[in-house]
């Protein structure tokens, strides 16, 4: 157990390196409502990233940014924009620095430190959560981004889901699961669309 956590960590830092950014560690939630900021794997991040099936006309909105891991890694796509949502100015300050010195970029990327909840999704088309936030601000933010989006396609991936972040979800009618599995971290991953 030890060992493969140790290959985990060496194979994230190496990655780092290779786009030229620091997004390693944890760091302790700085308000109530959210949780903790901790990495995922790239191993997963590409995965979901091909199970999004993102083209160039996607906006693609990593909710809950964190240092911008999955960020960076998702403007080595040809997308529209890809946006970091970070409400700790610690954090969003380092995913600002990783996105400008990041290598390999090929969309435009902002990242914008305010509260998830006052973001306005209405030209986003493809939401990324890892485990940002609780279930009560995750069904505030789902709110917003319906009005926010008014029907327009919209596509989402939650890795981590909760039973009480899945009962958000199941709550929100307009949306819809397409797909849910274990990753290989064993995270549960659910995709969902607007219906």
């Amino acid at each position: 157990m030890f060992l493969s956590s140790l290959a985990r960590s060496l194979k994230g830092r190496a990655n780092d390196l290779w786009l030229n950014i620091g997004t390693a560690g944890t760091a302790p939630a700085e308000s109530v409502g959210h949780v903790y900021y901790a990495t995922i794997s790239y191993r997963c991040i590409r995965s979901l990233l091909d199970s999004l099936d993102l083209s160039h006309e996607d906006r693609f909105v990593d909710v809950g940014c964190g240092k911008g891991r999955v960020v960076c890694l998702a403007a080595t796509h040809r997308l529209s924009q890809v946006i970091g949502v970070e409400y700790s100015t610690t954090l969003a300050s380092e995913a600002k620095r990783n996105s400008e010195r990041m290598r390999g970029r090929k969309s435009p990327v902002q990242i914008c430190c305010k509260p998830a909840e006052d973001f306005d999704y209405s030209d986003s088309s493809v939401l990324y959560f890892f485990n940002p936030f609780e279930a009560p601000l995750l069904d505030s933010v789902l709110q917003k981004a319906r009005a926010d989006r008014r029907d327009r396609p919209l596509r989402m991936a939650f890795v981590m889901e909760s039973p009480a972040q899945r009962d958000v979800f199941a709550r929100h009618t307009w949306l819809s699961c397409y797909n849910r599995f274990e990753d290989i971290d064993h995270h549960l991953v659910a995709f969902y669309r607007n219906s």
